[in-house]
């Protein structure tokens, strides 16, 4: 039934997404505030599968958007890696600001993604192997159709530092308010 539920549920939002249903009204969003309730929310599935979840970095980064959206996307980003790596990995959460961005990184020490199948990893449905875990499909599809609304770039590519995957969220900053 709770699987059922969330299929359901995933499948909902996504139509939501695709009948181009305005954004909740935007208002201003802490990053890193975003990050470390993202990683609080999921530090017992983390506990329960032995990966080390954490913040690595933390810079000052506002956004204006649609808190919900940006959730759905760093949970969705951060629960896909806590489950994909196996037990006594880690996955690390960066919030880094760049001229006039702000740059979310989730990397882990799972398996990653073959190479012939990332250009297919935003697809509906489309689960990459190995596909023993619970998974409908949806949920990158999900997130990229958020980040999309939200006017940020989701991205996904192998580590080059060693094994694992780097899923990456660019937003642009708030403008900053001149001082007098």
């Amino acid at each position: 039934i709770r699987r059922s539920t969330s299929l359901v549920n995933k499948l909902l939002r996504l139509a939501r997404y695709d009948a181009r249903e305005p954004a909740p009204a935007p208002r201003p969003v802490d990053l890193a505030q975003l990050a470390v309730d993202t990683i609080a929310r999921l530090t017992p599935l983390a506990g329960s599968r032995s990966i080390d979840l954490g913040i690595t970095r933390r810079d000052k980064a506002v956004t204006i958007g649609a808190p919900a959206d940006l959730e759905i996307i760093l949970d969705n980003l951060v629960e896909n890696a806590v489950l994909y790596t196996p037990p006594s990995g880690t996955v690390d959460v960066a919030v880094m600001v760049a001229g006039k961005e702000a740059r979310i990184e989730i990397r882990d020490t799972g398996p990653g993604i073959a190479e012939e199948e990332m250009p297919r990893v935003f697809e509906r449905f489309f689960r990459a192997m190995p596909q023993d875990g619970e998974g409908s499909g949806l949920g990158l599809a999900i997130a990229k159709a958020a980040a999309e609304r939200q006017g940020a770039r989701l991205t996904l590519a192998m580590r080059e530092d060693g094994p694992g995957l780097v899923a990456c969220l660019v937003v642009p900053l708030a403008p900053m308010k001149a001082s007098r």
